[in-house]
């Protein structure tokens, strides 16, 4: 699934809303080896009383790759998963989340995601809010506006550390041209490179016109 631009979901037509619950800009379940999600852009996703994501692992979502997306302006968060195994969500900027940035709520005995190279950034609302175990988060550049402790679940940044996650991973500015820009481009100097995160075109994204001749 590539090269799409979903937005305006869970609302009426003349903005109305939100009206529904339980949605994803792309929702998943069962097994599904080999499919990936990338150079997509998904934004303005609103949840009623929950379920405003953007990514949606859902009801044993497997072997999903999640890369080289753009997420922003969602109520309940830019990746959820409830419950799967062996997902990957890497190279990914998530962006504005209204209640939460990441979100997992489904403890498993096994690998449920892995969640790497991806840049977060929010102004408002929690980091991270589930289970907090059996995934990994690695090489990953987290960013909030304003003043305040950044706090993943319950944990801070060394207790997370200590838990073996985000060893790796930074606490700063990524340095948007704009944030307010919505492809959300990164200035040359960007720490995120640093990590390893490769920016990707985003100019196929959204409506085209094909001419066959």
């Amino acid at each position: 699934m590539e090269f799409n631009e979903i937005n305006n979901i869970g609302v009426r037509s003349n903005g109305d809303g939100p009206i529904l619950s339980d949605m994803g800009g792309i929702y998943t379940l069962g097994a599904h080896p080999s499919t990936i999600i990338r150079f997509n852009i998904f934004h303005d996703i609103a949840g009623f009383r929950y379920g405003g994501w953007s990514i949606y692992f859902d009801e044993g979502s497997t072997e999903v790759i999640a890369e080289n997306n753009v997420v922003y302006r969602t109520t309940h968060g830019g990746f959820h998963q409830h419950y799967g195994r062996e997902n990957v969500v890497r190279n990914n900027i998530f962006a504005f989340g209204r209640d939460t940035q990441i979100q997992r709520t489904r403890l498993e005995s096994h690998l449920s995601f892995t969640f790497e190279r991806n840049i977060v950034y929010w102004r408002y609302g929690d980091l991270f809010t589930g289970d907090d175990s059996n995934f990994s988060f690695d090489y990953n550049l987290y960013w909030r506006e304003g003043d305040g402790e950044i706090l993943f679940g319950k944990f801070s940044f060394n207790e997370w550390h200590e838990r073996g996650m985000d060893i790796h991973s930074i606490i700063v500015d990524p340095l948007f041209v704009d944030p307010d820009i919505i492809k959300l481009t990164l200035n040359d100097n960007s720490p995120a490179f640093s990590l390893g995160f490769r920016p990707f075109d985003l100019s196929k994204i959204g409506p085209r016109i094909s001419v066959f001749g």
